[in-house]
């Protein structure tokens, strides 16, 4: 289940405040002591991070599906994305020891899906009183507190430490899987949200030769209700030598000959790749025309699909 932004927290009773945790989000499958974890668009990823094996034997023997983040902390203990990328894609089982160690991770619990019987019926209030029943708290993972009421405690602790902002869910609420639901809110302290690449433009100065900026859409509908990728602008800032030079390697092998943007206009120069690739992008508003202002790249999301990348304000 997922959450549509919002730009201020909705009014009135029935809500549930939770901080945004800037992570993957997961699936923990645990059966007997078996612990087993999936990003959302369906990938295993437990043998990635085996510091989270032992989870599974928190639970004294019950079945349960967890939902929750993948988070690495700083050592203010802030989360980071860019830290967390350090263990995502890694395979070799060597390296991945090592990473857990030196980049340990922290899986922050929010819903319980599953606890001998299924939950998905049972209000969110129901499911999270259950979860702090179970008390699952260890060396790699957490259930934080949430807040009912209007959330002010909740937002301003998220502001005061700079995180990516907080989720509101109504008390009431059903969880309803692959559903984007408005019982489920995120209200963000910095406009971000993810992107599709479509294009690039070459470097100027002293980024002639490299890439110099991607060209990003999201997905929507046109007259006929046939899906699209909607122009949505560029975006330079925020990309290091590393990540132009990683670009390049991909965009050698997904070059295409025609714009894979069916609405808006990318700019003339663009150089059109197959729509594979998702970003995260920060920025400060959206334009009249669907286009983002001052926008600055943040990290690659192999975790969405980009099918799944839509427009997130309301």
């Amino acid at each position: 289940m997922n959450a549509i932004a919002a730009p201020d927290p909705p009014s009135g009773p029935g809500w549930a405040w939770e901080l945004k945790w800037d992570g993957i989000r997961a699936l923990a499958y645990v059966v007997g002591d078996e612990l087993a974890v999936f990003t959302r668009n369906g990938n295993q990823v437990t043998h990635r991070y085996p510091e989270l094996a032992p989870l599974g034997g928190a639970l004294a023997g019950r079945d349960a599906v967890l939902d929750g983040e993948i988070v690495a902390f700083t050592d203010t203990g802030t989360p980071s994305f860019e830290l967390l990328q350090r263990r995502m894609h890694v395979e070799s089982p060597p390296a991945i020891r090592r990473l857990a160690t030196e980049v340990p991770v922290a899986y922050v619990l929010f819903d319980l899906l599953w606890l001998d019987r299924s939950l998905l019926s049972e209000p969110y209030r129901a499911r999270r009183a259950l979860l702090a029943g179970l008390d699952l708290t260890g060396p790699n993972w957490q259930t934080p507190p949430n807040e009912e009421g209007d959330g002010a405690a909740i937002i301003g602790v998220s502001r005061q430490f700079g995180l990516e902002g907080v989720v509101g869910k109504r008390v009431d609420s059903i969880y309803e899987p692959g559903r984007r639901s408005r019982a489920w809110v995120k209200v963000k302290n910095v406009r971000r949200q993810e992107f599709v690449v479509g294009g690039w433009l070459p470097g100027e100065g002293a980024l002639a030769g490299t890439i110099g900026s991607l060209v990003i859409g999201y997905h929507t509908t046109d007259e006929t209700k046939r899906p699209v990728l909607q122009y949505a602008g560029r975006v330079g800032s925020g990309l290091t030598e590393r990540d132009r030079a990683e670009l390049a390697r991909v965009f050698a092998r997904c070059a295409r000959e025609s714009s894979p943007f069916g609405a808006g206009t990318p700019p003339r120069e663009t150089r059109f790749v197959e729509p594979i690739l998702v970003v995260e992008v920060k920025f400060t508003e959206w334009t009249a025309l669907g286009v983002v202002r001052q926008p600055t790249f943040v990290a690659f999301r192999t975790d969405k699909e980009p099918a799944d990348v839509v427009r997130e304000d309301i």
